[in-house]
C-alpha cells in the first residue's frame, strides 16, 4: 500500500470513529435494552420506555408465543448450544426446517448460520478467479465484505451507480468475451433507504448475456413479501435459472440464521461440500432453529397473509403522512423501511435525540452507513405499531425536523402513488 493510500486510510478510519462516537456519546447506538414489552411495541432504555421505530421483526414474529414455545422445547432437548460442526452432526430441527423452507421456496435450500456467512459460502464457491464481479453501489456491506474475498482469489470486482440498469447493461456489453461468467450482486430491498432493486429490468438482461448471473441478497424482503413470504427478489421474478437469492430468518421471520435458494441441486451440493463457512463455522443455536420451525409453519398458513395485510395498511399510513408533511425521505416504495434525509452528522444526531426525548426510538445514521452529506435517520413500520404509534411520532418528526435539515436540490417526486 503506498503512503498516500495508507493516509487516505487512515484518515476515513479516523472520520468513521468521530461519526461513530458522537452517535455514542449522543446516547443513540450501541445501546442496551432492558427490557421489551410483550407485544413487541417498546423497549426500555435507560429506564425510559420508547415506541420501537427500529425493528426489523416485520410481521411481529419474534414475541409470538409460538416461537417461544418452539426454542423452548429445542432447548429443552439439546441445550442452549448443540456443539459440533454442522459438517459432521446437527441436530434433527435442521431437516425440519428444509422441509418446510423448500415447500415454501420450491426449491433446494440450504441454511447458512447468518447472511454474512452465506455470502462467504456461496460466492468464493460460484465465482472464479477470471469472473467478473459488478455490484450496487448500495448492495449490503455483507456483500462489499465478500467481495474483497472474490478480489483475492483474482476475480476483476467494479462498482457502479445504484439501481443503474443503462449502466449495467454498458458494463456487460463492454466487457462481453473477457469473462467467462459475469455476477452481478445487488440487495432486493436496500437495507437503509428502503427501496427495491428494479429486478425485472435486471433479470431482462439474462437474455441478452448468456454468462451472466444475478445474485440478491433479499434479507428485507423476505417473510413480508412474496406468496408464502418468499420475498421481494421471487415474489416478482419467480425462480431463474442462473439467479441465487439468499434472505434472513431473523428479520420478518423471528427467528435464526438464513436461507439460501439456488437454482438447481447440482449447484446446491457444490455450495455446501465447498462452501468454508458450512464446514468451519458454528451451527444455528437449537433455539433459533426450534423458532425457525414454527414461524414457517405460520408462513405456510393464511395467517402470515393477514400479516402481511396488516404490515402494508401501517406502511400506507405511513406514505401518507410522509407526503402530507411533504418531508426528505429518501423513498416512498411500499416497503418497511424509510430514510429521512437531515444531511449533516449534527443535525441528524439532534433529530434523533429529540425524537428519543418525545418517546420514540429511531436509528441515527450517517457516513459511512450513508454517503457523505445524506445523514439521517432510518425508522420501521412492524406489525406492533398502532394507527396511533405512527401519527404520534409523524407529529413528533415534523415538529423537530424543520431546522435540522441542510438543504439539498431535490428530484423526489412526493406522490403517494
Amino acid at each position: 500500500m503506498s503512503s498516500n493510500a495508507a493516509a487516505q486510510r487512515e484518515q476515513a478510519l479516523q472520520l468513521v470513529s468521530k461519526r461513530m462516537m458522537q452517535a455514542i456519546e449522543g446516547g443513540l447506538i450501541r445501546l442496551r435494552v432492558e427490557d421489551q414489552s410483550d407485544d413487541g411495541r417498546t423497549i426500555t432504555v435507560r429506564g425510559r420506555e420508547l415506541v420501537n421505530l427500529g425493528s426489523a421483526a416485520y410481521l411481529g414474529l419474534n414475541t409470538d408465543d409460538r416461537l417461544k414455545d418452539g426454542a423452548k422445547a429445542a432447548i429443552d432437548t439439546f441445550g442452549p448450544v448443540f456443539s459440533s460442526s454442522a459438517a459432521y452432526t446437527s441436530v434433527g430441527l435442521y431437516s425440519d426446517l428444509e422441509d418446510r423452507l423448500e415447500k415454501i421456496f420450491g426449491r433446494r435450500v440450504l441454511i447458512p448460520t447468518t447472511t454474512t456467512l452465506g455470502h462467504l459460502s456461496v460466492l468464493p464457491v460460484l465465482v472464479g478467479p477470471d469472473d467478473l464481479v459488478i455490484m450496487d453501489h448500495q448492495v449490503h456491506a455483507s456483500v462489499q465484505l465478500t467481495a474483497k474475498v472474490l478480489e483475492g482469489i483474482g476475480a476483476e470486482v467494479r462498482t457502479i451507480p445504484h439501481n443503474d440498469v443503462d449502466i449495467l447493461s454498458a458494463t456487460l456489453a463492454e466487457s462481453a468475451g473477457r469473462h467467462p461468467h459475469v455476477w452481478y450482486l445487488a440487495d432486493g430491498v436496500y437495507s437503509m433507504f428502503g427501496d427495491t432493486a428494479p429486478v425485472r429490468e435486471i433479470a431482462s438482461l439474462l437474455n441478452e448475456f448468456e454468462n451472466m448471473y444475478l445474485y440478491f441478497d433479499d434479507a428485507h424482503g423476505i417473510g413480508w413479501r412474496g406468496p408464502h413470504g418468499i420475498g421481494h427478489v421471487l415474489g416478482s421474478l419467480g425462480h431463474m435459472d442462473r439467479m441465487v437469492v439468499i434472505g434472513s430468518l431473523t428479520k420478518s421471520w423471528g427467528a435464526g440464521g438464513s436461507v439460501l435458494v439456488l437454482p438447481n441441486d447440482a449447484m446446491a451440493e457444490r455450495v455446501l461440500l465447498a462452501g468454508a463457512t458450512f464446514t468451519f463455522s458454528g451451527p444455528i443455536h437449537p433455539a433459533g432453529l426450534g423458532a425457525a420451525v414454527a414461524a414457517a409453519d405460520i408462513h405456510l398458513s393464511s395467517e402470515r397473509d393477514a400479516r402481511e395485510a396488516d404490515l402494508m395498511a401501517k406502511i400506507d399510513h405511513v406514505r401518507h403522512r410522509l407526503v402530507d408533511a411533504q418531508l426528505p425521505v429518501m423513498s416512498l416504495e411500499r416497503t418497511p423501511l424509510w430514510f429521512l434525509r437531515v444531511g449533516n452528522p449534527d443535525g441528524a444526531v439532534e433529530l434523533a435525540r429529540r425524537l428519543m426525548a418525545d418517546g420514540y426510538y429511531t436509528n441515527v445514521s450517517g457516513f459511512p452507513v450513508v454517503p457523505m452529506g445524506m445523514d439521517g435517520i432510518r425508522f420501521t413500520t412492524t406489525t406492533f405499531l398502532t394507527h396511533e404509534d405512527v401519527d404520534g411520532f409523524m407529529d413528533s418528526v415534523v415538529r423537530n425536523i424543520e431546522d435540522l435539515v441542510t438543504p439539498i436540490e431535490w428530484h423526489l417526486d412526493l406522490r403517494a402513488t
